[in-house]
């Protein structure tokens, strides 16, 4: 059984602040860091032993021209794994694993795939449904396993503390949304606290939906860019702005973010 946190249940900083393993759960290559990868790179350095768990291998993605060297016979989703690699080598990620293959597989089940289900924009910076998704997309596939794949992995590592979206899923990716619904669930059937990490708006800024508990992480902004770095099929680093304490980068739709050195995170709430 997981080891039970002796913090306060409701303070999320509490709660992470004595986790000595942390399971964080994503939906694609690159949510890691730009999700939540201040926050892994904090608690990583503190001395917590963090896990990643990364349901497809986010083979929808858009590229950005020029990031795949010519003569790169690698299929999109070796290269997006080995840009992941990368990554939680920069944020100080303990180990990785992908949903559907062990660890992170049911007792007994065969190997599955889940594959990424694309998206559309709704607006510059909300996401929405793909037109056209496959019966092998992720959004698509038997949610009860799904479900046994993650508690699987949970009962494999036994973590004190769940990280991943709250529900509006980072910018409205179903897959984003779909994970935050799985890590609920997951967290109810393992009783592992689950800490929600906040979503931004269409305007850049926090969500609105509930309180959630601002912290500055000083000391991230090496292993942060070193992470995103790493997903250059997916982002370009912009370059440093004295004026901020931010990390200033654009995506392959073109859209520009800055990502605080800072996170908002609650408990999730099952009621």
């Amino acid at each position: 059984m997981p080891v039970t946190p002796t913090a306060e249940p409701r303070d999320p900083w509490a709660l992470l602040d004595a986790a000595r393993t942390v399971l964080t759960v994503h939906a694609h290559p690159d949510d890691e860091s730009l999700s939540t990868g201040t926050l892994l790179a904090h608690l990583a350095a503190r001395g917590a032993e963090v896990v990643l768990v990364t349901a497809t291998r986010g083979e929808e993605g858009e590229t950005i021209p020029g990031s795949i060297p010519a003569g790169d016979t690698r299929l999109f989703d070796e290269v997006r794994m080995a840009e992941l690699d990368g990554a939680a080598s920069a944020l100080g990620i303990a180990r990785r694993h992908l949903l559907g293959t062990p660890p992170a597989l049911a007792p007994g089940a065969a190997p599955r795939r889940y594959r990424d289900s694309g998206m559309r924009w709704v607006t510059p910076q909300i996401a929405g449904p793909a037109e056209g998704t496959g019966d092998d997309a992720f959004t698509r596939r038997p949610h009860q396993e799904a479900l046994a794949d993650l508690v699987a992995a949970i009962e494999h590592e036994r973590p004190d503390v769940l990280v991943s979206y709250d529900d509006g899923g980072t910018y409205g990716h179903p897959d984003h949304v779909l994970v935050h619904q799985l890590t609920a669930e997951a967290s109810a059937a393992t009783g592992v606290p689950f800490v929600e990490v906040e979503s931004y708006n269409e305007e850049g800024h926090g969500s609105a939906d509930g309180v959630f508990a601002h912290r500055e992480l000083p000391g991230t902004a090496a292993a942060v860019r070193g992470a995103l770095d790493a997903h250059r099929t997916q982002l370009t680093l912009l370059a440093p702005d004295r004026r901020t304490d931010s990390i200033g980068l654009r995506l392959s739709g073109g859209q520009e973010h800055r990502l605080p050195l800072g996170a908002g995170v609650r408990v999730h709430d099952a009621d």
